[in-house]
């Protein structure tokens, strides 16, 4: 580092050389990385005990750069110490105090965009830096950065373009303090946005851009966004309505969602209307989010031209933009029914809900969404080596690969017309079509008993794929008699024979002592799993605590658990339809060996836990859990779920495949899948008291 930095400290420009520094803490903040503060102070104290003019000019930068007080003491103590040793500064570090001049914000007049440019002076020298907020989405996010040390011919070469010939464009001074804040605000807001789409410069010129703020004065504290409340949306619905020459409860509906995508997304400017709000709303919001009936999407094309013309004269746009405006509706119509209908654009929640019919009332829907999701809770498959990410259960052939997807045992069987034996005893072709009708039935909701089984058997302790299997037994046995008589199928007594279902007999209650728990990676193949011991006296919040120390997650995504079809999670957490965990136990969990619950951690990944109780050990006093036995190292974090993560594993093991050094960069190390460290968890769980 010192070496490219010679260089840039031998040219005398103070811009280049905290340009420089800010580029190295930028390299630091890569999501990737770890500790990113750490790891700058770790580089500020190596700097410090250097001896060269090099590294006093770079410690002479950080001390301008660095994001935090600490870091820049630091860097000022150490280019302290450093000249009390004897080194010397280059003659331009003299010149890094400087002051603001003016600041400029270029702007579309929609208000999708706006580039806010400040102008600094140190001496004679003037530079300038522009930050890019972007207002779609949230309320203003920093998406660019740039540096010019031509800020005059920069900014009357940004004024020629932004204006142009169609007069859309608006250039105006702001002050200081104001430009102050919509930086600040902006880079905050790409902080907390989960790998925001910036550009390269973005990180590298991040300190830098807030190094410069620092030399502006603060701004008094934005506006606090406001809370639409349902009176507020019903309101601007009715002075829509009231503009438009549209009517219709369909009409209603398509304006409330266009209020209330502009009130959730965009709560500061609720009610703008640009060709970047046009087209998420039309091609992304509605085919990902919301079910329209037939009705719904007939009265959508007149509700968005009416509602372009009524939102475009509140804001008193130009004829250039109502004309774009228009063009970019007609254009997004003739896409929408492609895009509203294909299924790759679906949210799950949607998916779930597609086809339902007449829904009334939140508990119907509720049970619908807990029916389907228990029915087909997976969208992609992986079946040899074809990998089909987004299927769509309400297609009877997708929803048959989504079934073969999940019973990757037989896949080869299946592959071959010739097969025709068993797999561990069983016929894998008429267990997939038993599955599969069952599965279907649970989809369609027809007949209603074959759910009513399912919820009984899972509130007794069994998993999904043991009800499924239950069930199809009663299926064959029904399909047998119809196949074997050349009779129809007795609905009624189909029917009758799902409501006699009934758990096996319970085992003895497992009140007290120490679970010895199986838990297992679900759809890990090879299998990925820990055998651990714990008191039964143990909360659901100290299993997570295991869990994650068992399996080596970080603890840096929501969680919850399932048990007997009702689900638990930390309260502060604020999840739908969830009770608080922290009011169950594991002898209540899990009330007798071979009960089962489910843990799910990292809603995005889907890392999927079944907990099996094993055994009871009549062992008192114990208050850690221990590790007796396990396989397989457990996956690394944001992977993509058990397909990403087997997919990492291929390309690791693959010394000639073309992504293999990008992988080994992000992870740090070459890891071990097949290594399971005992020791390892153990001194992990070690630090845990869970009773």
């Amino acid at each position: 580092m010192l070496r490219d930095f010679a260089p840039v400290a031998a040219a005398g420009d103070p811009l280049e050389a905290v340009a420089f520094a800010s580029t190295m803490l930028g390299g630091l903040r890569d999501p990737l990385a770890r500790d990113a503060t750490a790891r700058a102070r770790e580089l500020v104290d190596a700097l410090s005990r250097r001896s060269g003019r090099e590294a006093l000019a770079l410690l002479r930068a950080f001390a301008v750069v660095a994001e935090t007080d600490e870091l820049r003491d630091a860097a000022r103590d150490g280019a302290t110490s450093m000249r009390d040793r004897g080194a010397s500064d280059y003659p331009w570090t003299a010149r890094l105090d400087l002051e603001a001049v003016e600041a400029w914000q270029m702007r579309d007049v929609y208000g999708d965009q706006a580039m806010v440019v400040c102008v600094f002076r140190a001496g004679a020298a003037k530079h300038g830096i522009g930050v890019l907020v972007d207002f779609n989405h949230m309320s203003g996010w920093a998406k660019d950065i740039f540096v010019t040390d031509q800020p005059a011919a920069t900014l009357r070469e940004m004024r020629e373009s932004i204006l142009g010939e169609d007069g859309i464009g608006v250039v105006e001074t702001i002050s200081l303090p104001e430009a102050r804040r919509r930086i600040e605000d902006g880079i905050a807001a790409t902080d907390t946005t989960w790998q925001a789409d910036v550009s390269d410069d973005y990180r590298d010129l991040r300190a830098l851009a807030l190094a410069r703020c620092r030399a502006m004065p603060p701004a008094a504290p934005g506006r606090e966004e406001r809370e639409w409340s349902d009176a507020d949306r019903g309101q601007f619905v009715d002075e829509f309505l009231a503009a438009a020459p549209i009517e219709g409860d369909a009409a209603r509906y398509c304006a409330r969602l266009l209020v209330d995508y502009g009130c959730d997304y965009d709560p500061a400017t609720p009610l703008r209307v640009s060709p970047v709000r046009i087209e998420d709303f039309l091609l992304g919001f509605l085919p990902r989010r919301v079910m329209l009936d037939a009705d719904d999407e007939a009265a959508m094309p007149d509700v968005l031209r009416a509602w372009t013309s009524w939102a475009a004269d509140r804001a008193q746009l130009p004829e250039a933009a109502r004309a774009e405006l228009r063009e970019v509706v007609e254009d997004c119509l003739e896409r929408f029914a492609d895009e509203y209908h294909d299924v790759a654009n679906m949210s799950p929640a949607r998916t779930m809900l597609s086809g339902l019919g007449e829904i009334s009332g939140e508990a119907d829907v509720r049970d619908a969404l807990d029916r389907r999701m228990f029915a087909m809770p997976y969208f992609g498959a992986r079946i040899g080596d074809e990998d089909y990410p987004q299927l769509d259960p309400n297609d009877p052939d997708e929803r048959h690969l989504l079934v073969v997807g999940e019973h990757p045992e037989y896949h080869e069987a299946l592959d071959d017309p010739d097969f025709d034996g068993e797999i561990d005893g069983v016929n894998p072709r008429l267990h997939i079509a038993m599955d599969e009708i069952v599965v279907a039935q649970l989809w369609d909701g027809d007949p209603p008993e074959t759910w009513h089984a399912a919820q009984k058997l899972t509130a007794a302790g069994l998993d999904r794929w043991d009800v499924i299997h239950r069930l199809g037994a009663v299926a064959i046995e029904q399909l047998h008699g119809a196949l074997t008589t050349s009779e129809p199928i007795d609905a009624a007594a189909y029917a009758a024979a799902m409501n006699a279902v009934q758990p096996e007999s319970p085992r003895p209650r497992a009140a007290g002592g120490v679970y010895q728990l199986k838990i297992s990676l679900r759809g890990a193949r090879p299998p990925i799993w820990r055998r651990i011991r714990v008191p039964a006296t143990a909360t659901l919040p100290r299993l997570h605590d295991v869990i994650q120390a068992a399996f080596g997650w970080e603890d840096s995504h929501l969680h919850l658990f399932e048990v007997g079809g009702s689900r638990y999670a930390p309260r502060d957490f604020e999840l739908d339809h969830t009770s608080d965990d922290r009011r169950i136990t594991l002898s209540k969990a899990l009330p007798r060996a071979g009960a089962k619950i489910r843990y799910d951690y990292d809603f995005g990944d889907g890392w999927e836990h079944e907990i099996v109780l094993e055994e009871v050990h009549e062992e008192n006093g114990a208050t850690n859990a221990v590790c007796v036995g396990g396989r397989r190292a457990g996956p690394v974090e944001d992977c993509g779920g058990i397909w990403g993560w087997q997919e990492l594993c291929d390309v690791l093991a693959d010394p000639e495949h073309p992504d293999r050094a990008e992988r080994l960069e992000w992870l740090g190390h070459v890891p071990d899948p097949a290594r399971f460290d005992l020791a390892a968890v153990n001194k992990a769980l070690a630090d845990i008291r869970v009773a």
